[in-house]
């Protein structure tokens, strides 16, 4: 007996385009929102963006028969300094907002989410006089019963 398949990136990027709080503070890119699930991010991608991973931890507290796995994972915001300054920190306060105990936000494919905690928004890597980067951590515990 395996655990099933787990990609929380489609679901988190997913549930940061549904809210137009956010995506009306990004740049468009390629028929949507400059939201990126991998790194380095396309050298053509506008600022200011959002960067979702990967992930930096997974714990599992898993039972008998079922999976309870618990993935940390980084989602950045970036964009040219001094003009998007506000926008960046907007978009970092949004994003904690809409997933800080919300789990019934986020959807991911064979397990349930059952808890959302985040820290932040912080200063993130690559923040400096040309660039503001703001990051958000997410802790998310999740259920699968096989």
């Amino acid at each position: 007996m395996s655990a099933p398949p787990l990609d929380v990136l489609p679901g988190l990027r997913a549930a940061i385009l549904a809210m137009p709080e956010i995506t009306s503070r990004l740049a468009p890119y390629n028929g949507s929102f400059s939201v990126h699930t991998r790194r380095p991010v396309p050298d053509n991608a506008p600022y200011p963006m959002v960067v979702i991973g990967p992930t930096i931890a997974r714990t599992d507290d898993d039972g008998l028969s079922d999976f309870r796995p618990t993935v940390v994972i980084d989602i950045n915001v970036y964009g040219p300094q001094p003009d998007k300054y506000r926008d960046v920190e907007a978009v970092a306060e949004l994003i904690y907002g809409l997933f800080h105990r919300q789990a019934s936000v986020l959807t991911i494919e064979h397990y349930a989410v059952t808890d959302i905690r985040c820290t932040g928004p912080s200063p993130a890597p690559a923040d400096n006089e040309n660039r503001i980067g703001r990051r958000v951590t997410l802790t998310i515990r999740l259920y699968a019963k096989p």
